[in-house]
């Protein structure tokens, strides 16, 4: 994970450029397509504590549930009437903060595959001190629960790569 720090640190000094950190390890590509365990586990591999994840029957169509667990903590992702990535993402990152937070590499927008990195929040907290809350906040952007990556339709895109170019 320290190397993963160093490297979005490196780009936020200047010393690697926006290709660079594209092709680097700090950025985890996912495919609209994924399937949402291997989402969990490709946040897994980015920590250096992972969490616990296991599959529940639930009876519904579209197949198990997924449950993170770490020590007495649990969660059953909600998922409605179908597994969807940005539920996945979401719930995993409310459940791994404060220790980890997962960013939305905003440079992806608008593409079916989508970059993400994980964190400790105070890593985060540490960039966001150096370089400033909005330059970080300009490439990675943090998840809430209201938060839409993979699920926004071409209006909502077109506005947000709008208001970034705007806040160039």
């Amino acid at each position: 994970m320290e190397n993963l720090y160093k490297e979005l640190r490196s780009f936020f000094a200047n010393d690697i450029d926006l290709n660079d950190l594209f092709d680097s390890e700090a950025i985890i590509w996912i495919d609209w397509r994924e399937y949402d365990e291997d989402v969990v586990n490709y946040f897994n591999d980015m920590m250096d504590e992972p969490i616990d994840i296991k599959m529940v029957s639930n009876g519904k169509a579209y197949g198990d549930d997924i449950v993170l667990q770490k020590g007495d903590k649990e969660l059953q992702i909600p998922y409605v009437d179908e597994q969807d990535r940005d539920v996945t993402i979401k719930y995993f990152n409310d459940f791994v903060k404060p220790d980890y937070e997962v960013r939305w590499f905003a440079e992806s927008l608008g593409n079916d595959t989508l970059g993400f990195t994980v964190l400790s929040g105070a890593e985060w907290a540490n960039l966001e001190d150096e370089f400033g809350a909005d330059t970080v906040r300009y490439y990675f952007e943090p998840i809430n629960l209201e938060s839409n990556m993979f699920n926004l339709d071409m209006n909502e895109v077109s506005a947000l790569l709008e208001l970034r170019e705007n806040n160039r």
